[in-house]
């Protein structure tokens, strides 16, 4: 094969692929491979070496791109995050013109119809974040939030995020996550529209209001 001199500064070209693209398409396989290994067998049960097997590439390209199998996970879970945001986004611009709790309804739909047709990438963002490391912990928090904005937003263009997320919106999300993860313990037995029943009222907590001037400024009722 021969080699030339890419003229974008990412290093020698060969069969018209840079040096920098061959190392990103080598990063997206092991994304891949890790979505698909850690889908079927667990991240706790996954070594490099398995990842690298089902990429196809030795372990020195896995060390290429990532430092640990920690960075390799939070990578496969941004991904998997970034599939199931477009499709929820997806769905949600098919009824533009729709009433906010229709949209939002599509969006469930269409999120858990994602969780049960790719059950491998649903491990990798309803179960294999929890309890790895603390960096793991802040990039699921990261998703949780982008998701509870998206969510949020449908059903009220007004709303705005806050610095840091509310007790609120922290429970309305680990609710949407513990329904999720029990559907699919459960083999996602239940028609998806009786579990995007169940899931409504979370969403709907994420933009209420409290009632209670006393609440609101933090104060207990007397």
């Amino acid at each position: 094969m021969k080699a030339t001199t890419s003229g974008t500064g990412q290093g020698r070209t060969y069969g018209g692929q840079s040096s920098g693209e061959r190392q990103a398409e080598r990063k997206e396989r092991l994304i891949r491979a890790a979505i698909a290994t850690y889908g079927e067998q667990g991240y706790r049960h996954t070594t490099v070496s398995d990842v690298c097997r089902m990429a196809g590439l030795t372990p020195r390209y896995f060390y290429e791109s990532f430092v640990n199998s920690e960075a390799l996970l939070i990578a496969a879970y941004k991904a998997v995050t970034r599939i199931a945001l477009e499709t929820q986004q997806a769905a949600a611009s098919e009824l533009d013109e729709a009433e906010p709790e229709a949209r939002l309804q599509a969006m469930l739909s269409a999120y858990y119809a994602l969780l049960r047709d790719k059950p491998t990438a649903a491990r990798v963002f309803v179960t294999e974040m929890s309890g790895i490391s603390p960096a793991v912990d802040v990039a699921f928090d990261h998703g949780l939030a982008k998701f509870a904005r998206l969510l949020a937003r449908t059903l009220d263009s007004e709303w705005r995020e806050t610095d840091a997320p509310t007790l609120r919106e922290t429970g309305a999300m680990h609710g949407l996550l513990a329904i999720a993860r029990s559907w699919i313990a459960r083999g996602c037995e239940e028609p998806i529209a009786d579990v995007v029943a169940m899931a409504m009222p979370f969403c709907r907590l994420l933009i209420a209001k409290d009632s209670s001037p006393a609440m609101r400024d933090g104060n207990r009722p007397t």
